[in-house]
């Protein structure tokens, strides 16, 4: 935990936050605007990333044999192996940063709040999994089974509820940060 929170005290400057935001999300705009309509109207449904309720065998399989030669190169570069090689890390960072300094200027540094500071790149790691298993689809290096498929859906369920949990955990100790202003402008 000592790393983590070096890594954190020097990623949560605020212009430190404000290039991780910058650069995550220009990464994910580059992914909404360029891969991701494409790889999602070669398919005709959203791709194995963009379901945050995971996918069924018949659902992968649809998907999988909808991809054509040039629409599958393209979700494996740039889409995997480039922009969500690179995605996963900064929104981690970001947010977990940007947590960080929510709690130093809350004074919520104790032990239980320093857990909060994990989910981000645990959802990183389930983003990196997620990945590993579509990679192994859509290249048909396997017959997808039921139990690869559902491995690889929960990974993309863990994915955004962790992100999620994340941005809420952002949002609390934004009010708090708040509330906390606010009622010392008040005396």
């Amino acid at each position: 935990m000592l790393s983590l929170k070096a890594l954190l005290h020097k990623t949560s400057s605020f212009k430190s936050l404000i290039t991780l935001f910058i650069t995550s999300h220009l990464v994910s705009l580059l992914m909404m605007i360029f891969t991701f309509p494409e790889i999602n109207n070669q398919i005709g449904t959203k791709a194995f990333d963009l379901q945050p309720f995971g996918y069924t065998l018949l659902e992968a399989n649809s998907i999988i044999n909808n991809l054509n030669d040039k629409t599958t190169a393209m979700y494996l570069f740039p889409q995997l192996s480039f922009f969500d090689l690179l995605y996963p890390i900064l929104l981690a960072l970001f947010l977990s940063s940007f947590l960080f300094r929510l709690m130093n200027i809350t004074k919520s540094n104790n032990r239980v709040s320093s857990i909060l500071l994990i989910p981000p790149f645990l959802a990183m790691m389930f983003d990196y999994f997620e990945n590993l298993c579509i990679i192994l689809m859509i290249t048909k290096s396997l017959v997808p089974s039921e139990n690869f498929v559902l491995l690889s859906s929960i990974f993309t369920i863990l994915k955004g509820v962790l992100t999620s949990f994340s941005w809420i955990s952002i949002s609390y100790y934004s009010i708090k940060w708040f509330w906390k202003k606010l009622n010392k402008n008040d005396t």
